[in-house]
């Protein structure tokens, strides 16, 4: 289970990221809230039959599994973390809904936070603990092919900054790090993924503690009762319009 399980995230990262992706992030009265990061894999099962992962998906059978896996132990064996980003791992967990047969393949990593501030680090502590699982993987050589070497992982929030103070979020472009962003060996790679036909969207979702004052953005949408905001935007905004993915909101 877990080679497999490993191996679909190393294809995946390997042939152009996660398909579709939603970050949702719920902030309490407090200031305190959650991340959860949830992968969408599904639509590559199918494609690794096809790409030469056949053998493995038949040995897996009807494997279905739906289970949640703490991250206390992990968090010590993930390299170059600051105390600060273990004591946030320890108290998340990741839940894996797989089912082979109906072709279905889930992650959702939870982390929690103490103040808003706490956000930009925990985006950055996903990708390591992701980017960390595949390593281990390839190392030992995956079922599904490739040649054992992943380009280092990265998304589009790699490329905004974000500003906290009280009752307000912002997102902005750091445009001088965004004129590299061809030189993104990671990015490029889902770009040209895209061009194959796959296509890669990923949704923002912003749970406030109270109704929004001001919620602005070209991709930014209100719920009626104003405690929701939702931001979608796929490949081709990001290297199109990135300013379709900032924000200013305020609560």
């Amino acid at each position: 289970m877990k080679k497999l399980l490993f191996s679909f995230f190393a294809f995946t990262f390997l042939l152009a990221g996660c398909l579709e992706t939603t970050q949702e992030i719920t902030i309490n009265e407090d200031g305190s809230g959650t991340v959860v990061n949830t992968n969408d894999f599904s639509a590559l099962i199918g494609l690794a039959k096809q790409m030469g992962g056949a053998g493995d998906l038949e040995k897996a059978g009807d494997m279905a599994k739906d289970t949640v896996i703490s991250m206390a132990q992990g968090a010590d064996s993930i390299p170059n973390l600051t105390p600060e980003e273990k004591e946030i791992l320890r108290k998340g967990s990741l839940r894996v809904n797989m089912n082979i047969k109906d072709e279905k393949f889930l992650t959702s990593l939870s982390l929690p936070f103490s103040k808003p501030s706490d956000i930009t680090m925990i985006s950055k502590l996903s990708g390591k603990a992701m980017s960390e699982a595949m390593k281990e993987q390839m190392a030992d050589g995956s079922p599904v092919g490739g040649n054992n070497e992943i380009p280092e992982t990265s998304s589009f929030d790699d490329y905004y900054k974000y500003e906290f103070s009280e009752g307000e979020l912002t997102r902005k472009l750091d445009k001088e790090k965004y004129a590299g962003v061809e030189s993104d060996e990671f990015l490029k790679g889902m770009k040209e993924a895209s061009a194959m036909g796959l296509s890669m969207k990923a949704t923002y979702v912003i749970n406030l503690p109270r109704p929004a004052q001001k919620a602005e953005g070209k991709g930014v949408k209100l719920s009626d009762d104003k405690k929701k905001v939702t931001i979608t935007a796929d490949l081709d905004d990001f290297f199109a319009d990135p300013s379709k993915l900032e924000y200013k909101i305020k609560y």
